[in-house]
């Protein structure tokens, strides 16, 4: 199959310098991007891990079967490989990921960028989808990835150098309440360097678990996994946690009897408390975010009441309820990402095909469901339950999958809460998204916004375009929840961040993909009037950075974002399953037992909407696809 797949790449290498694989027929699409996959498998996976270090515990008793707390134990053979802590890989070549000096981190300004080609001037909406695909994105990530904490002056672990700020200069006119806007660095990897690091570009950390394992409702540690189950105060080893016993008896997560997440206070840098809902990975919390962390939960408690029917012999261990029931968890989110959120976003036919195909190979659900995998073939049944494999590379979330999943222009400025039953606003004008975003969330809870009528209210309305000046304003002038209680331009933020962290401009981006590289910015462009101003800023098309190009560029038909960032997506996409052997060698009845598997094959995200939400069946009724937009009361 290998030298098939070659084959098929330097064909489609040659055809593709004339013919890009979105404008082929159908017939030849889909294995122009089969081969694009193989190639990018081959040639676009580059670990930083430099030394594997002592095995980790792995907080579990039964690690060949249960998901370790922190990520360890998936690869058996290499028990650290995605632990939360290890290094994001690459997907470029390394020498082509140092970092950019403090003078080119500063060329073009970002903020003049974020100001002139990033800033909403009309909202450009996705017609197609409605914002729950925001929300829902933002959940996936806090799973997959986080850096951790900025570099701060006083964290002297860190060289001087590196804990010192970036000082951006604001441009004439411009009103910022500083100048120069302090951003903080990304906290570089010092702890566990080795000498092998000498002389190679650095490395991060990701604080989260690397795999897609509902990390971000259960937590990356197992401190914070008994916390969500019990509220007790954080205990770091299995033996302490025993001792909870009747707390953790029923495996479920801890929710409040209204069925909403619990709750607790964080201070700020003056002093003052906040109230913001407990979950595994508790940041940048929104309304958005919170229906689907508080849906899931419910979802999670759920299934444990489900196994404890199904399985009465087990019925009072609690533990075993609440693995087997992480486990199914999370393989139904990644099922309703890999056939649902990701052909909305992605709306045409090929990637509808293609990401069927992920999960049930050319063989097609019907078969796989009704009869099992027919091959061993990826290809033809499917990733799901076939051979685990980490191609040229140990498993990692890379920096290039973190920086093509900037997609913060998917949030609107304003949102207009409104009841379920009849469309009727909940409040007297819209709010903005501070005002529904951190320590708020619960308030408009408690103000009677149910969750019926945020799910609703968010699938009625429309997520903005990845385009160019269609940036969230509110997001240029943020107010950091707590503790920091900062004001940031995230549009700044996210080009420096970039740049900082080594991910190539946009023109070195693509050809590290062996993409065509655009002469000229008209030959960039997608629309003609935005040429003379990339060149006003960048005077030279190889400096424009990532985030701008693919905002800029042509995008296939029915995409949401670029053909750009799609060439990581489709390599990234895969690998977040064919890697992880709890989708692959160990999707099986005897890790998540003969209903698990039947649970995950029957649901969908309508069918968990409707289970917990029973009167939202209006709303949803002929609605192909969840985040698609729902239907308006009446």
């Amino acid at each position: 199959m290998n030298l098939i797949m070659g084959l098929l790449g330097s064909l489609f290498r040659f055809v593709n310098r004339w013919v890009p694989w979105h404008r082929l027929p159908f017939f030849l699409a889909l294995p122009n991007l089969a081969a694009l996959r193989h190639d990018l498998r081959q040639r676009n996976l580059y670990g930083t891990q430099r030394s594997p270090g002592p095995a980790p515990q792995p907080g579990v008793q039964d690690q060949v079967n249960n998901r370790a707390a922190d990520g360890s134990y998936n690869d058996l053979t290499h028990p650290k490989m995605g632990a939360a802590g290890t290094r994001f890989g690459r997907n470029v070549p390394l020498d082509q990921t140092f970092a950019e000096q403090d003078d080119q981190l500063l060329d073009p300004n970002p903020r003049l960028i974020s100001k002139e080609l990033l800033t909403r001037k009309t909202f450009k909406p996705v017609p197609h989808l409605s914002v729950n695909a925001a929300g829902w994105l933002q959940f996936m990530v806090h799973d997959w990835f986080s850096h951790g904490g900025n570099a701060l002056p006083t964290d002297e672990a860190i060289p001087p150098l590196l804990r010192e700020p970036i000082r951006v200069p604001i441009p004439a006119g411009d009103e910022w309440h500083e100048d120069p806007m302090i951003v903080y660095r990304t906290r570089p990897l010092v702890e566990d360097r080795v000498p092998e690091d000498e002389g190679k570009p650095a490395a991060y950390r990701n604080v989260s678990t690397q795999w897609w394992d509902a990390s971000q409702l259960y937590g990356s540690s197992l401190a914070r996994q008994i916390w969500l189950r019990t509220q007790a105060p954080m205990i770091d080893s299995a033996e302490a946690a025993a001792e909870q016993g009747e707390m953790l008896a029923n495996g479920k997560l801890h929710l409040l009897p209204n069925g909403h997440l619990p709750r607790f206070t964080k201070h700020r840098s003056d002093g003052s408390p906040e109230i913001l809902e407990l979950n595994g990975e508790p940041g940048n919390a929104w309304l958005g975010l919170s229906v689907f962390h508080t849906l899931f939960a419910r979802e999670h408690n759920h299934v444990c009441d489900q196994l404890a029917r199904e399985y009465p012999q087990r019925a009072e261990d609690g533990e075993w309820l609440f693995q087997k029931a992480r486990l199914i968890v999370a393989a139904l989110l990644a099922k309703i990402h890999t056939v649902e959120w990701t052909p909305a976003i992605l709306n045409t036919p090929e990637l509808r095909f293609a990401m069927r195909a992920n999960w049930w190979g050319l063989q097609g659900q019907r078969l796989v469901e009704g009869f099992g995998r027919f091959s061993d073939s990826e290809l033809f049944s499917g990733i799901i339950g076939s051979e685990t494999d980490h191609h040229a590379a140990d498993y990692s979330i890379t920096e290039e999958f973190n920086a093509v999943y900037r997609m913060h222009s998917l949030v609107p400025d304003r949102f207009s809460l409104r009841r379920y039953q009849d469309d009727a606003p909940i409040f007297d004008r819209d709010l903005s998204l501070q005002e529904i975003a951190g320590g708020r969330v619960p308030e408009l809870y408690d103000q009677g916004v149910s969750l019926a009528d945020a799910f609703y209210s968010l699938g009625t309305e429309h997520p903005g375009l990845l385009k160019l000046n269609n940036f969230p304003t509110v997001l240029q002038g943020l107010h950091k929840q707590a503790p920091s209680a900062r004001v940031v331009d995230l549009g700044t933020i996210d080009i420096l961040r970039d740049r900082e962290r080594g991910v190539p401009r946009y023109c070195a981006f693509r050809r590290a993909l062996r993409m065509t590289v655009p002469m000229s910015f008209e030959e960039l462009c997608e629309h003609p009037e935005d040429a003379p101003r990339l060149r006003e800023i960048y005077k030279d098309v190889e400096k424009v950075d990532l985030l701008v190009g693919c905002a800029a560029e042509k995008w296939p038909a029915g995409f949401g974002f670029s053909d750009t960032a799609f060439r990581i997506f489709i390599l990234m996409a895969s690998r977040r399953l064919k890697s992880d052997r709890f989708f692959t060698t160990h999707f099986t009845p005897e890790a998540y037992t003969t209903f698990g598997i039947r649970y995950v094959r029957d649901n969908s995200m309508t069918a968990v909407l409707l289970r917990h939400l029973p009167e939202l069946a209006p709303r949803l009724d002929g609605v192909k696809n969840a985040f698609f937009p729902w239907k308006r009361g009446g």
